[in-house]
């Protein structure tokens, strides 16, 4: 077994979106269109963000680890009001088992409009497609029903409940439903010969 071509968080195109690495302008908008909105950090591991520091910080991190060829973190860019309305990224990797868990936000704006299940086919397609990965998992909160939708679309199989400990939410326990695709399924669903 080959492995894995690792070139890092490189940027593409969809119909409506621009997948991009993080740059430091983007901290005014991951701030305004998703991560001060308690309706979305809800369904998330981490705090909503109190202030534009808040989301400065995080962006400047991310900006910061993008040169690595083992990182994988995009911004969702919205072509038509070219404004980042959400990201994605490899969250857990594993080199050895080719296998990575993916996570990703939408600002509340833009749910219900086809755009998460947009980037994570594009992103899905570039992680197996041109990386190698053998497997993808994404876990999302039982109660985020819609995340599970956008999942399905993109041809991944319910595998299981987990549950997870939300260490910066005072260590409250959520439960989680598993989705996970291999390489074999994504190009049974999206290679036709």
């Amino acid at each position: 077994m080959e492995g894995l071509n690792l070139i890092g968080t490189q940027p593409f195109d969809t119909a409506r979106l621009k997948i991009r690495p993080f740059s430091i302008k983007d901290a005014q908008f991951i701030y305004k269109n998703w991560a001060s909105n308690d309706n979305v950090t809800k369904y998330l591991t981490w705090n909503t963000h109190q202030s534009i520091g808040d989301s400065t910080e995080y962006c400047n991190s991310v900006v910061k680890a993008t040169p690595q060829l083992d990182y994988f973190h995009w911004i969702i860019e919205l072509t038509e009001i070219k404004e980042p309305i959400g990201d994605i990224a490899v969250v857990e990797l594993d080199k050895d088992k080719r296998e990575a868990k993916i996570g990703y936000v939408l600002g509340e704006k833009w749910w219900n409009q086809g755009y998460m299940t947009e980037a994570l086919e594009a992103v899905l397609a570039y992680l197996i497609f041109v990386i190698g990965f053998e497997k993808i998992t994404i876990e999302h909160f039982t109660e985020n029903k819609a995340s599970g939708r956008v999942m399905q679309k993109c041809g991944l199989n319910h595998s299981g409940t987990s549950k997870c400990v939300l260490e910066q939410k005072g260590g409250r326990e959520e439960s989680t439903e598993v989705y996970t695709i291999t390489k074999q399924e994504w190009f049974a669903k999206n290679i036709r010969i």
